[in-house]
């Protein structure tokens, strides 16, 4: 039996075609879910006003993103109280496969729930995959949603 699902969700709605699957779960199980999402840190690199500019205006990016990102998962969590589904919200910072294993121990979860893209070839070794990733490295069950 699961108690608790960590959902993890980027803002597209591919990624969005987890939440049907996970509410299904959530519900015969009686489960509560934490929604997840990931802010990338944004890059710092030399720009027109220097180091140091850049440096301010990536904060301000990462700032902006973390805001959306709370938006973003507060507008999903009303969704799944409508539900019935005890539901809270979690943004994180950094790179994807690390944050969402870290929150998965930090939060007690039982299950990862995820969509993946199904990317191939050179595709995925390029740009690689979180799902994969999570999926290797965690010692939860994933459970993997291919998006529409």
């Amino acid at each position: 039996m699961y108690r608790h699902l960590l959902v993890t969700l980027d803002g597209t709605q591919r990624a969005e075609s987890v939440i049907p699957h996970a509410m299904d779960v959530a519900r015969a199980m009686r489960a509560r879910v934490t929604l997840l999402k990931v802010v990338e840190p944004a890059s710092s690199g030399w720009g027109e006003r220097g180091a140091l500019g850049g440096a301010a205006s990536a904060s301000t990016r990462n700032a902006a993103a973390v805001e959306r990102a709370h938006d973003y998962l507060d507008r999903v969590a009303a969704q799944l109280g409508l539900s019935g589904i005890e539901t809270s919200c979690v943004v994180r910072e950094g790179r994807a496969p690390r944050e969402i294993l870290d929150a998965a121990a930090e939060c007690d979860a039982d299950v990862i729930a995820m969509a993946t893209r199904s990317r191939h070839g050179l595709n995925k070794l390029v740009f690689g995959s979180v799902a994969e990733a999570v999926l290797h490295e965690s010692n939860l069950p994933v459970l993997l949603v291919r998006a529409a």
